[in-house]
């Protein structure tokens, strides 16, 4: 008995220094901070450990593979501009704390960004004008300005991220109700045949992917569905990189108005037992009445990656960004609306969250994203 305790106190100590220094990065739509957390693993604890300011106010991030440098989107008010100008800002991370090394300007404004795997370029949606542009980053990391790809898709591109082997793009859309995917070679996006995944037929409550998730060792991806607040089961063929469908299910309280549910952000934790879904409640509501958005959670089938619903949970109003930890112990959501950044603990059993502590930050934290160092 004295040996299995030594044993199960050296694995949590490795455990914890395999994640020791984990900071939750943060950045506001409305506000220019960019903002570093220091996370006690214990605890859930946050405190603000380093602050940079953009030139302007802060949008989506994105991080290297070995989160020693991000990205982040800018909008800087210049004067003769009606309207603010989209730049993309470049920073290295030390030991939890930022360094600010260049801008360039973009061309559209983005909802996401992504950074392959090589660190070489920087993959960006664009909502409004329905397009998947790339950039170039150079040897220093830093951004060089060279727009390399200028694609086409449809309006409503609203995510993108590369498949694990770094082969593979998708860019779910949330107007044509599809996930557009794409072959990633020589760092040049080419569009697969078809060039589209179908989301859950239209007349379907819970459809439009929005975000998007991959599972950290099943070949399935699982998608949040705006329209109606949903989310779905993707199968990925390993050869080719096409998603096909195989599971829908709602991510909204029972009960919940037809009306009203968006559902916003996905993600998996690292052991791939849990997936989340954040439902922003948009539904009018009788005045002094609280607004309703929740983050739903799902048991994953270790085997089939099948979704079970665990329950809703309310969180602040509009959480727009969520993310989990390292360890899978915590998730911490953005209040777009409220202001606020709350932070919960996962039940490693049931995968149900427990709110743990809710502090005020500046306005509409728009992206979180946690690093360890």
């Amino acid at each position: 008995m004295k040996h299995i305790l030594s044993l199960t106190l050296l694995v949590t100590l490795i455990t914890h220094s395999l994640h020791a220094g984990q900071h939750l990065l943060v950045s506001f739509t409305q506000d220019t901070p960019l903002i570093s957390f220091a996370l006690d693993e214990c605890t859930g604890e946050l405190k603000q450990h380093h602050r940079i300011e953009l030139p302007g106010e802060g949008g989506p991030m994105a991080l290297t593979h070995d989160a020693q440098y991000l990205y982040v989107e800018t909008r800087i008010k210049e004067p003769g501009q009606n309207r603010p100008v989209n730049y993309l800002v470049s920073v290295r991370i030390q030991n939890g704390k930022f360094e600010f090394l260049n801008k360039t300007r973009s061309l559209y404004r983005t909802p996401s960004i992504y950074i392959d795997k090589t660190g070489t370029r920087l993959l960006s949606s664009h909502y409004g004008e329905g397009k998947v542009t790339t950039w170039e980053i150079g040897k220093n990391h830093q951004l060089t300005g060279k727009l390399l790809q200028d694609i086409p898709t449809a309006p409503r591109s609203h995510f993108i991220i590369s498949d694990p082997s770094n082969r593979f793009v998708y860019v779910p859309h949330t107007s044509p109700n599809a996930v557009y995917q794409f072959a990633l070679k020589d760092g040049q996006l080419t569009a697969l045949n078809p060039p589209k995944a179908n989301g859950p037929d239209a007349d379907h409550r819970y459809h439009e992917p929005r975000h998007l998730a991959f599972h950290p060792t099943l070949n399935k991806a699982y998608t949040s569905n705006e329209r109606g607040g949903g989310i779905s089961l993707w199968n990925r063929d390993l050869k080719t990189g096409k998603l096909t469908l195989e599971q829908t299910l709602c991510t909204l309280p029972k009960g919940y108005p037809e009306k009203g549910g968006a559902a916003a952000d996905i993600h998996v934790t690292p052991n791939g037992k849990f997936v989340y879904v954040s439902n922003r409640d948009y539904t009018k509501r009788p005045k002094g009445e609280a607004q309703q958005s929740t983050i739903a959670g799902f048991k994953i089938h270790p085997k089939t990656g099948k979704l079970t619903p665990i329950g809703t949970f309310l969180t602040e109003h509009a959480p727009r960004s969520f993310c989990i930890d390292k360890t899978g112990n915590f998730l911490f959501v953005g209040g777009q609306h409220t202001h606020k950044l709350a932070t919960y603990r996962i039940d490693p059993s049931t995968g149900k969250l427990q709110h743990l502590n809710t502090i005020d930050t500046p306005k509409a934290p728009i992206w979180l994203t946690t690093i360890t160092h």
